[in-house]
């Protein structure tokens, strides 16, 4: 029996994902919650399923239409299962209808995989959150209060599938996106079969937050500078001529209301050119202070996004089919690529309701990625420092991680790559 298909556009952020997905960028990336205990499969499916009952919205699949791709509700089951695939596989194929998200399990490790097109990492993170709760407050019935509630997200439905970027877009006009010039690109030898190297990191979240406040930084700042010296040892005098430039995603609900599950985030650059700025910590990290406080002025922020927001408001874009527009938008997302070196991503401080954490150990986030990509989040003391990769070196890493235990922090390292298996920092 036919039931009424409901169907809604792709949000801003989103409409890049669907035509510059590939085998070797799934455009895919993983939350995960590791507790101290082992994973109940069949308690994590009752969790699973009164999940969906909050997140209707991430049943929806990805259908291609005349002029745009476009989400179209369904009525499919998520299924947890063991973990059996390597990490960010992909999730969205053209040809084959299914849900852009999976919930599997691995020992103590919930993993959330989701295709970035259905939603962000703090959308993603709401999800992987609420699943957790209704996960330990079944396991843990005897002990856990069932009145125990998730304050910090109380969202009603049509606030999560709520499209933010139409919400706040102004339609003022303010000129064309500035072109970067061409950054440096890391090359090397890839993992085979597109496989994506992962390496950890875990430290105390108060010891890193002290050492980096001695020196009048964030935490953000810090590992931002860190991560472009990294980069900057593996660099020939010749490769100077081109700036070390990071990509840093803004939860744009930092500056504007909003209760999305979907995407909602922005972009930065900072950029570091060795030959004309300087080398040095020092330098560097001056450079990036500058760049932070610039590029995260509200009057900024809110440029960028009237600026990206506007390109799919103008008439011709409406009008080109998509069989003509989709090779645009990767030839021009393959053009950008250019003017980047790496990513950082910071999701910063997550929390529990007090009466769950002393199940959790902590989370973890990473990405698949073409290029080195750097995340970081933490949960009460434990601050997680993941390196995801295509390429089989570590020496960025290796160096980014010395450079921490240099300052006397104690480092966890664990990866899924030969090469550092068993190794420490």
């Amino acid at each position: 029996m036919e039931y009424n298909r409901e169907w809604s556009r792709l949000d801003n952020a989103a409409k890049i994902f669907p035509p510059t997905t590939t085998r070797g960028d799934t455009k895919v990336f993983r939350f995960a919650c590791e507790l101290y205990e082992t994973v109940d499969p069949a308690v994590l499916q009752n969790a699973l399923d009164h999940t969906m009952e909050k997140f209707p919205f991430y049943r929806s699949i990805l259908r291609r239409g005349v002029f745009w791709y476009y989400f179209e509700d369904s009525k499919f089951i998520p299924i947890v299962r063991e973990e059996n695939k390597p990490p960010c596989a992909p999730l969205y194929d053209a040809d084959h209808k299914s849900l852009l998200f999976e919930v599997t399990y691995y020992r103590k490790r919930i993993n959330l995989e989701i295709y970035h097109a259905l939603a962000d990492g703090t959308g993603a993170l709401q999800f992987l959150k609420t699943l957790v709760y209704y996960y330990l407050l079944e396991k843990h019935k005897d002990t856990i209060d069932s009145d125990v509630v998730m304050h910090d997200y109380d969202a009603s439905d049509e606030q999560k599938r709520r499209d933010a970027f139409d919400k706040y877009y102004s339609a003022q006009k303010l000129g064309q996106i500035q072109k970067r010039p061409r950054a440096y690109y890391v090359r090397g030898e890839r993992f085979p079969e597109y496989r994506l190297g992962v390496i950890e990191g875990c430290l105390s979240a108060k010891a890193l937050i002290e050492k980096v406040r001695e020196m009048g930084a964030t935490v953000s700042e810090y590992l931002t500078s860190v991560l472009i010296l990294s980069i900057h040892e593996g660099m020939t005098f010749r490769d100077e001529e081109k700036p070390v430039s990071v990509i840093i995603p803004v939860d744009l609900r930092r500056f504007f209301s909003s209760l999305s599950a979907r995407n909602f985030f922005g972009t930065f650059n900072v950029s570091h050119n060795f030959q004309e700025d300087g080398a040095g910590f020092e330098n560097v990290l001056a450079q990036v202070k500058r760049s932070f406080k610039e590029q995260l002025a509200p009057e900024k922020i809110s440029r960028r996004l009237n600026q990206f927001s506007a390109l799919e408001h103008r008439m011709f874009i409406k009008v080109v089919p998509l069989f003509i527009k989709a090779p645009v938008l990767k030839f021009s997302a393959w053009k950008v690529e250019k003017e980047d070196t790496a990513v950082f991503s910071n999701i910063g401080k997550i929390t529990m309701p007090p009466e769950l954490s002393p199940y959790i150990r902590l989370f973890d986030l990473f990405n698949s990625s073409k290029r080195p990509h750097l995340c970081v989040c933490s949960f009460e003391d434990n601050l997680v420092i993941s390196f995801s990769s295509p390429f089989i070196s570590s020496d960025i890493q290796r160096c980014f991680f010395r450079t921490l235990t240099g300052l006397g922090l104690e480092v966890e390292i664990v990866s899924n790559t030969t090469e550092l298996r068993g190794e420490g920092a």
